[in-house]
């Protein structure tokens, strides 16, 4: 097995990357950096060469997708077997990719077919361990990962430490470049599931991971605060996927309300709320629409 790590970076923090590329460096057999139009390229460049890091550098911000396509090329072309994705700020622990390794391994000699493996994240700003999700009907199962030590089959995992064969991409596809961010990862596993796979968390390989810049609270709930553009491309993405075939119907429901309630939440409890606030009806516009691509500039 012989793992590149693809790293996707935009105007990322320069001493958090470098951490993120040391981490990983002992990990794996190789490491790209894929940028998308930085505008500290440079100092990108100088860090990726500390690790003997390759880098593709994009002229313009393409999209996390299609950033996370030109590292699995890059993969195809160098002769690597698996794929390990990285966000900018995502520092693994060691020894958490061979853990992933052996608990890969494991599944597919239960010949279970597997779309990708990742660790159990333990989210900073809200201070709670991620958990598997499996929809029945109209129904979605949290299924909780503490104590446990097998792994644990999940609906979707979060991108940012995943391992990925690339002979999955040969039946399932590429991920989806249309979407250009948000939602990325879960339309991939919802096609992979379609096609017979699954993805599975590994609870033993724990990695901290910080989602957004912070949290704001709903009644007993921490949700996630993301830099407005982000409301857009979240319910534009929610609202297409929730048309989507392969989208089981419970999440399809579960999209359609969680766009509602972005539209309650971010408006008024969130910073910049009437930006906010046009974003996501543009956001519900395009998504209706069947509108994707980078946002248009009005």
């Amino acid at each position: 097995m012989r793992v590149l790590a693809i790293a996707i970076t935009y105007n990322p923090e320069t001493a958090l990357l470098a951490d993120v590329l040391k981490a990983i460096a002992p990990q794996v057999q190789g490491i790209v950096v894929v940028d998308n139009g930085s505008a500290n390229v440079s100092s990108i460049r100088d860090i990726a060469a500390i690790v003997g890091a390759q880098i593709i550098a994009n002229d313009q911000n393409l999209g996390i997708a299609a950033a996370q396509n030109q590292g699995v090329s890059q993969a195809r072309a160098d002769g690597f077997s698996h794929v390990l994705l990285l966000d900018q700020d995502t520092v693994l622990s060691p020894g958490v990719v061979a853990e992933l390794m052996q608990n890969l391994e494991e599944l597919e000699r239960r010949q279970e077919r597997v779309a990708a493996i990742g660790p159990a994240y333990y989210e900073i700003n809200s201070q709670r361990r991620t958990r598997a999700y499996h929809a029945s009907a109209t129904r979605i199962s949290r299924i909780p990962l503490d104590g446990g030590t097998q792994p644990v089959a999940s609906d979707f995992i979060i991108a940012s430490g995943s391992l990925i064969a690339l002979a999955v991409f040969d039946e399932v596809g590429g991920f989806y470049e249309d979407l250009f961010i948000d939602l990325v990862d879960v339309e991939w596993c919802f096609r992979a599931r379609a096609a017979g796979y699954r993805s599975f968390l590994a609870p033993t390989a724990a990695v901290e991971h910080r989602l957004g810049s912070g949290t704001v609270k709903v009644g007993s709930r921490e949700v996630a605060l993301h830099v407005p553009i982000r409301n857009y491309y979240w319910v534009r993405n929610a609202l297409w996927l929730a048309r989507r075939s392969c989208t089981p119907a419970a999440w399809r429901l579960y999209f359609i309300s969680r766009c509602l309630a972005f539209l309650g939440v971010y408006t008024t409890a969130a910073d910049q709320r009437k930006l906010r606030l046009k974003l996501i009806v543009r956001g519900f516009q395009d998504g209706l629409r069947g509108k994707l691509g980078r946002i248009p500039q009005r």
